[in-house]
C-alpha cells in the first residue's frame, strides 16, 4: 500500500514538474490545470467527491449537482402555454441563428484554407476563453457574467422542461480550476428521451434563446447608462494620423485632443467638420491642443501651426476613382488634416449605445438595423481593446454628473456589459451545430423531422431506421465540422 501511494506522489511529482516546463514556453494555466486534476483525483479516491454529490468528468472537470432552485423552477413554470409560446418563437430564432453560425463557419474555412498567410494566429490563451486566463476576458467581470449567463441559460431550459411536464433532476455547475466553464439542468433522461421531437427541440433551444434575448435586454440597460456619460473635456481627437500628412508634420499625436481652431472652441466633431468646411486646401491655421493625460492625469496644453492639404488630390494618390470622390461630394481644394477616426470625445460612449446613443439616427429602419446588430457587435470591444470594453484613451476622456459619479457609473456600466457580453456569446456558442451542443441537438431532431417526412413516401422504411439515419449524419457532421473548426485555429499558428 506504502509502495503504491509512494509510486502515486511521484507520478503527480513528474507531473508537475512537466507541467512547469509546458507552462513556461505556453501559459500558466498548463500548470494550474495538472495540479487541479491531482486535487480532484485526491478528492475522488478519499470519496469526498461523493459526500459533494460532484462527479469528475474528462479527467480534469468537476461537475457539481444541487437540488436547489426547484421550487423558484415550478413558481416560475406555471404559465405553461405561455412558456411554449416562448419556447416555438426561441426554436425559430435559435434555427435562424444556428444557420448563421453554419454559414459563418464555412465561410471562415475557406477563407482560412485559400489564404492561411493573411489570418493572424491567436495564442494558447487567445483561443480559451476563460476569464482570468484569455487576454480578451478580465477575471472579475468575466466570471460575473459568466455565472450570471450560466444561471439564465441553464434556467431557461428547465423552464421549458417543466413547461412541457418533465421532471428536472437537478442543477450543476462544471467546474475547471475553480472556474465556472458550464453549467446545466439534469432532465429525466427517459422523459426528454420519449418526449415529442417538438417539445424536445424547444427545451434545447430554451437555453440559447434566452441568453440572446437576455442579452438585448442587458444592451438596453447598459445603453441608458452609457447614455449619463458625457466628455470630461470639449474637443475631439483623432485615432490615427496619416504619415506624410499636415497633422504628422505639424506633430499631432493619437488621442490628443483638439480644443480650439484659430481660437474658437471646438465642442464637438460637427464643430470640427463645419471648421474645416469654412477652409480650402492651403490654408495656414492654427490648432489648440491637450496631450495625452500623463500618470497623474494631468494634460499639457500647446498651439501646433500647420497648412491644410487638398483630400481631392489626396484621395487620387491612393487610386481612388474620381467618380466615386464625386458621388462622395469631395471636390478639388477641400481642406484635409490628415488623420483617421477624427471622433468627439464622448465617442466611446456613443460606440457602446450604437443605435440608442444620442446622437444617433433616429430614423426607424437604421434604429431597428442597430439593435439587432449591435449587442452582437459588441462581443470584438475586448477582443479589439484587450480586454478593455472601449479603448483606454476613450474611457479617460469621459465623465459622468449622475448621483453614482464617474466611478459608480463606470462599475455599473462595466457590469452590464459583461453580462450583455457573456449572454449573447454563450447564445452563439450554443447554437454551433456540433454536439452535444444545443445546436447539435437541434440539428440531430430537425434531420430527424426531414427524414420522418421522406420517409412517408416509402413503406418500408421503418421510424427506427429514420432514428438511426439522422443520428448517424448528425454525429458524422459533427466530427466534420469540429474538424473545421480546429483547422480555422491551428493552421494560422503552423504556417
Amino acid at each position: 500500500m506504502q509502495t503504491e501511494e509512494g509510486t502515486s506522489r511521484s507520478r503527480e511529482l513528474i507531473f508537475i514538474v512537466i507541467a512547469s516546463i509546458i507552462a513556461i514556453q505556453i501559459h500558466w494555466s498548463v500548470l494550474g490545470i495538472v495540479v487541479w486534476y491531482i486535487l480532484l483525483k485526491r478528492l475522488e479516491a478519499q470519496g469526498i467527491l461523493d459526500q459533494w454529490d460532484a462527479t469528475r468528468v474528462l479527467g480534469i472537470i468537476l461537475m457539481v449537482r444541487t437540488n436547489r432552485g426547484q421550487k423558484v423552477l415550478d413558481a416560475i413554470s406555471k404559465p405553461r402555454k405561455a412558456w411554449r409560446v416562448f419556447g416555438e418563437i426561441g426554436l425559430w430564432t435559435c434555427r435562424f441563428i444556428s444557420a448563421f453560425v453554419l454559414i459563418f463557419f464555412v465561410l471562415a474555412f475557406i477563407g482560412t484554407i485559400m489564404n492561411p498567410t493573411e489570418i493572424e494566429s491567436a495564442s494558447p490563451s487567445e483561443i480559451i476563453l476563460i476569464p482570468g486566463v484569455s487576454p480578451t476576458i478580465p477575471l472579475v467581470w468575466g466570471l460575473i457574467g459568466l455565472i450570471i449567463a450560466l444561471v439564465i441559460h441553464e434556467y431557461g431550459h428547465g423552464i421549458l422542461t417543466r413547461a412541457h411536464g418533465m421532471r428536472v433532476r437537478s442543477f450543476g455547475l462544471l467546474i475547471l480550476g475553480l472556474i465556472p466553464i458550464g453549467a446545466f439542468a439534469e432532465p429525466e433522461g427517459r422523459e426528454i428521451l420519449r418526449a415529442p421531437r417538438r417539445e424536445r427541440q424547444r427545451v434545447f433551444a430554451a437555453g440559447p434563446a434566452i441568453n440572446i434575448y437576455g442579452g438585448f435586454i442587458f444592451f438596453i440597460a447598459m445603453a441608458l447608462v452609457a447614455n449619463t456619460l458625457g466628455p470630461a473635456i470639449n474637443g475631439v481627437h483623432a485615432e490615427g494620423i496619416i504619415d506624410q500628412q499636415p497633422a504628422s508634420e505639424a506633430g499631432l499625436q493619437p488621442w490628443e485632443v483638439i480644443t480650439h481652431a484659430n481660437g474658437s472652441e471646438i465642442t464637438d466633431r460637427d464643430d470640427f467638420t463645419s471648421f474645416l468646411d469654412s477652409h480650402q486646401a492651403g490654408d495656414n491655421i492654427t490648432l489648440t491642443v491637450l496631450t495625452i493625460a500623463d500618470s497623474q492625469g494631468e494634460r499639457q496644453q500647446r498651439d501646433i501651426n500647420l497648412t491644410l492639404a487638398d483630400q481631392y488630390q489626396y484621395q487620387l494618390d491612393l487610386g481612388t476613382d474620381p467618380q466615386i470622390l464625386a458621388a462622395y461630394g469631395i471636390e478639388e481644394g477641400d481642406a484635409f488634416l490628415g488623420v483617421m477616426g477624427l471622433a468627439s470625445n464622448d465617442a466611446g460612449a456613443n460606440s457602446l449605445a450604437g443605435p440608442l446613443s444620442s446622437s444617433a439616427s433616429k430614423d426607424p429602419i437604421p434604429l431597428v438595423v442597430g439593435l439587432a446588430v449591435q449587442p452582437f457587435s459588441l462581443i470584438f470591444n475586448p477582443i479589439d481593446n484587450k480586454g478593455e470594453i472601449m479603448h483606454e484613451q476613450e474611457l479617460q476622456l469621459l465623465d459622468s454628473n449622475t448621483f453614482l459619479g464617474l466611478e459608480g457609473t463606470m462599475i455599473l456600466l462595466h457590469l452590464l456589459f459583461w453580462i450583455t457580453w457573456m449572454n449573447v456569446l454563450l447564445g452563439f456558442a450554443n447554437l454551433i451545430p456540433i454536439l452535444p451542443f444545443d445546436g447539435g441537438h437541434l440539428l440531430r431532431d430537425r434531420l430527424h423531422d426531414y427524414f420522418a417526412f421522406f420517409a412517408k413516401f416509402s413503406s418500408n422504411t421503418h421510424p427506427i431506421s429514420v432514428r438511426n439515419a439522422a443520428h448517424k449524419v448528425s454525429s458524422m457532421s459533427s466530427l466534420i465540422l469540429m474538424g473545421m473548426l480546429i483547422l480555422i485555429i491551428f493552421i494560422p499558428m503552423i504556417i
